[in-house]
């Protein structure tokens, strides 16, 4: 467990949290590895300081919200976003929540459907470095990653240090992608958002008069 209920409740009552919160983004750069760390921080920034619930709640959900990914990875897909529906319920920018959502839709190779997830979880806590990594994920699959710098610059505003949000510029603007995509790049879906790429550019050069070009392109597609 993070923190427990009784700390967040004593350092929702103490002139410290915010203090306790810079704290947490130095340590994030001095063990850019510590994934306690990162969840701690998003955790507070998305549900604790600004939040209504008291500290029980926040843990209980995040504790349903783990369950819920623990589902998912045994298959139990519908036990799994039954779960997560419970969760929005009680809290609906539970921003974890939607991020378990969209990580069940990307395994299935929905990626519309989890970038419209990973979005949510990044609008209802800009801190949650994940969301960003996955939605960049999800446009690289979908081939198209022109909404990607809007919600990367968002994040790099909070936290412009962040160790996974500068390796996702790098590989935004070097039109690269980490190795953890390589398995998903031969979904059909990845595959179909890449052939319409491919048939845009073909129609761009045929409108621009360079049909010798569109032709060699073409016996590469081909």
């Amino acid at each position: 467990m993070i923190v427990t209920f009784a700390q967040y409740n004593a350092r929702l009552c103490d002139k410290d949290l915010q203090e306790y919160f810079q704290h947490l983004l130095l340590e994030r750069l001095e063990k850019p590895k510590d994934e306690t760390v990162k969840d701690i921080i998003a955790e507070l920034q998305g549900i604790v300081i600004h939040g209504h619930l008291n500290g029980k709640t926040v843990i209980d959900l995040r504790e349903q919200n783990k369950v819920a990914a623990d589902l998912a990875e045994q298959g139990k897909i519908e036990e799994s976003v039954a779960l997560i529906q419970q969760i929005l319920a009680i809290y609906p920018e539970h921003y974890s929540a939607f991020y378990t959502l969209g990580v069940i839709s990307f395994e299935q190779g929905n990626f519309s459907e989890a970038l419209d997830c990973f979005k949510h979880a990044f609008e209802n806590n800009p801190f949650f470095v994940d969301a960003i990594l996955r939605i960049f994920d999800c446009s690289v699959c979908l081939g198209n990653k022109s909404e990607t710098s809007e919600f990367l610059n968002k994040a790099l505003t909070l936290q412009p240090n962040d160790p996974e949000l500068l390796e996702t510029k790098r590989h935004l603007e070097n039109g690269t992608y980490p190795e953890r995509l390589t398995k998903y790049m031969a979904s059909p879906e990845a595959k179909k958002n890449e052939l319409k790429k491919e048939l845009l550019k073909l129609k761009e050069m045929l409108e621009s008069g360079n049909s010798k070009a569109a032709l060699e392109r073409l016996k590469t597609l081909v």
